[in-house]
């Protein structure tokens, strides 16, 4: 699925044990002539080397601590950084991130890809969102994300390439995103379904699956290829059935859900309305997040997005009737 020049090329990443960390080592356990190194704090390093097989090399070393990287990245190596820190704050991030710069630019990488995300936009005034689009984060999250990509793009000059990947919202087995709306489809009050479909039922979801993002990740580390300093939206916003009302028709009946009392929505500028008032990034409800540049390259993704959202489906259904049974046993 995934391929490239046969030789040993060396990637180091960061943030190997998070959702999209998983699936992407997966992914390059795959690949022929690839040598991975993950980094690992050290009160999660016995942990994380149990997850990962024999053949992926686990260093200690926290980004927070630049003495602690020495040793972690070698010469002409590509990093894929996946690290956020989600509880330390703006300068805690800022700092981590340049320390793994600076490391970079000793050691003389070859390349960094940054995943940051597509929330850094914000309330864009572009119905149709861009890499050009001019960014108006509202969140903490969202505005340090944004100041991050910036500092990682400031690196751009010192002797390696920089790209930096805006995935919109992940979904996929393992991750966070459609958990919460599965379960409670399941297990939720059906007036309160009905309620949330009649509120956010015209809303696009702006959903990507996790196979589409790690290929992405792929394409973009691939050494015969050269997309130095540039940012690329990875989504599946042009898929139709991206929106609200779409993905829970399709997941109550994957699920054996209740069907829906009703099928009136919100109006647009009502909910663009109850999304502000939520202190929503996004409020514009017809936003999405265009893949076209990325595409344009030639990158092609592996899974369509109904593809998608039917494995998960299919995925969230079996572990939920295994939890059901062993709870019942």
């Amino acid at each position: 699925m995934f391929s490239w020049v046969p030789f040993v090329k060396i990637i180091a990443i960061t943030g190997a044990s998070g959702f999209i960390g998983l699936h992407l080592v997966q992914a390059l356990l795959r690949q022929s002539g690839v040598r991975l190194k993950v980094l690992s704090r050290q009160a999660h390093f016995e942990s994380n080397r149990s997850i990962f097989p024999p053949e992926v090399d686990v260093v200690r070393g926290d980004l927070r601590s630049r003495d602690s990287l020495k040793g972690f990245l070698e010469k002409g190596c590509t990093v894929i950084n996946l690290v956020y820190i989600g509880d330390a704050g703006e300068e805690a991030n800022l700092s981590a991130i340049r320390n793994l710069l600076a490391e970079c630019k000793l050691v003389k990488v070859a390349r960094l890809i940054h995943c940051s995300t597509a929330d850094v936009a914000g309330r864009s005034l572009d119905r149709r969102v861009t890499e050009l689009s001019t960014c108006n984060p509202v969140t903490s999250y969202a505005r340090t994300k944004l100041k991050v990509e910036e500092t990682v793009l400031s690196a751009r000059q010192d002797g390696y390439e920089v790209t930096v990947l805006r995935p919109t919202a992940v979904f996929g087995p393992g991750g966070q995103n459609l958990k919460k709306l599965a379960h409670d489809l399941l297990m939720g009050s059906r007036l309160r379904n009905d309620f949330k479909l009649m509120l956010f039922g015209q809303r696009r979801m702006n959903l990507v699956h996790i196979d589409n993002v790690v290929a992405a990740i792929l394409f973009l580390a691939n050494p015969a290829r050269s997309v130095q300093n540039g940012i690329f939206i990875v989504s599946d916003d042009d898929a139709p059935s991206n929106e609200f009302s779409s993905v829970d028709l399709a997941m109550r009946q994957g699920l054996g859900a209740n069907g829906s009392w009703s099928s009136v929505f919100l109006p647009l500028w009502m909910l663009s309305l109850a999304l502000r008032a939520l202190r929503k990034n996004n409020i514009d409800p017809s936003c999405i997040y265009d893949p076209g540049k990325l595409l344009s390259l030639g990158f092609s993704r592996p899974v369509t997005f109904d593809e998608g959202l039917s494995r998960y489906i299919a995925w969230y259904r079996s572990e939920y009737l295994s939890r059901t049974a062993k709870a019942n046993s």
